[in-house]
């Protein structure tokens, strides 16, 4: 792609709409299909033909104030060129990118987009609109954009959320359908405890505030099952599809990625399933033995009975009994190197007589189960990531506690 912008003749460009649309798909792993299609445009060079990077186009409207002009016309080629996919099945959705810069030069609903579905055909409801939040200064304009266009029926998504700039009050100003999650936060998703824990706090917020979450940028087999693990609805990237030409893109050959992911994915969750089911028959089985040790004493001997325990339990990071109000009556007890000493100011391992009574590990027993399992969390003893498994016993003199172990998970 020609990446020389001082060599653009933009206003020729805009003349003869020289606009090339490559369309990506959208897939949903569960329904082995394709939902919809992204349109990307291009430029087309008028002298060599050559096509011109969409990053090297805008920039060059932007510097001649011709933005709003480029970015209709490029719509306008998107909702043209996609006709053949439509026809295909009318069901696919077409996300058409909305440069929101524009919003802060007045453009709110000029009916401009509407007019240029209506003309092609379409039904709004299959059209989504793509905004980068980050690019809008005025929230009122960006919240009067949206509305307008939501009352006509379009969909609407907000795109690059997690890259690092999105402001996450414009969710709740904008109230979108669909979140796209960032490349940057989908990388090495399979193997970054922190991006998985931040993946997952905002497929949580999506789907409390009824949006479809896209995992967008997936290269890799890994990436694709760790977004589908974590709660990505759809998924999108050069895994299943580079961007291509509307002549190249063939609907069908992608079943063959979306039945091996999908193979795949079962397997993997079966797996998962399995190893969590046994995982946790382990812990009960290593704590019922600490159970029997400590049913035959008295609480001023729990301390010594779970130092014991420890040692010889290298998977344990720390252990503790409650009171059955939820009142810690022994320290954490934990094996050597269990706190982490660069953040020992940060993380400390809480002692005897602290307050755990709105802990889910001790509601959860409070309320009756005689186990409870939490999900991974970082720790606040030692800034490790780790579970807790807690059980309720009974001591020499059949008073009730709960004993709680923190696992690596």
């Amino acid at each position: 792609m020609s990446s020389a912008a001082g060599q653009i003749d933009l206003d020729k460009i805009l003349k003869n709409k020289s606009i090339a649309t490559w369309f990506q798909p959208i897939v949903s792993v569960k329904q082995h299909a394709i939902i919809g299609y992204e349109a990307l445009s291009r430029g087309i060079h008028p002298c060599t033909q050559e096509l011109i990077a969409p990053h090297t186009l805008f920039s060059v409207a932007e510097a001649t104030n011709k933005l709003v002009e480029l970015d209709r016309i490029c719509r306008e080629k998107a909702l043209e060129n996609y006709k053949p996919l439509s026809t295909l099945n009318e069901r696919t959705l077409l996300f058409i990118n909305f440069d929101t810069a524009i919003i802060d030069k007045g453009v709110v609903g000029s009916g401009n987009l509407i007019s240029c579905v209506q003309r092609f055909g379409y039904n709004p409801a299959s059209v989504v609109i793509e905004i980068i939040e980050s690019k809008v200064c005025d929230i009122g304009a960006l919240k009067s954009f949206v509305g307008k266009h939501k009352e006509l029926g379009f969909l609407i998504a907000l795109d690059d959320l997690g890259n690092g700039h999105s402001n996450l009050d414009r969710i709740f100003h904008v109230r979108p359908d669909i979140i796209k999650i960032d490349r940057w936060l989908i990388s090495e998703l399979d193997t970054d405890y922190y991006k998985q824990e931040l993946f997952k706090a905002l497929v949580y917020m999506a789907k409390k505030t009824g949006s479809l979450v896209i995992a967008e940028g997936v290269e890799t087999e890994a990436e694709a099952l760790a977004s589908l693990e974590f709660g990505a609805d759809l998924l999108q990237g050069y895994y299943f599809s580079k961007p291509q030409p509307l002549e190249v893109v063939c609907p069908l050959c992608f079943n063959k990625k979306l039945n091996h992911v999908s193979a795949s994915f079962r397997h993997s969750k079966l797996r998962k399933i399995t190893n969590d089911y046994c995982k946790k028959n382990d812990y009960h089985t290593l704590l019922l033995d600490v159970l029997t040790q400590l049913s035959k004493t008295t609480p001023d001997q729990f301390e010594s009975t779970l130092q014991q325990v420890v040692l010889n339990t290298p998977l344990i990071q720390y252990l503790y009994v409650l009171n059955i109000a939820g009142t810690q009556i022994t320290d954490s007890i934990g094996v050597p190197g269990s706190a982490n000493g660069q953040t020992a100011g940060i993380f400390q391992a809480d002692r005897s007589g602290t307050d755990q009574s709105l802990k889910d590990y001790c509601l959860f027993v409070q309320a009756g189960l005689e186990t409870y399992m939490t999900e991974p969390y970082m720790s606040l003893a030692n800034g490790k990531p780790c579970i807790t498994y807690s059980i309720a016993f009974r001591d020499s003199t059949k008073n009730q506690y709960i004993l709680c172990a923190d696992f690596s998970p």
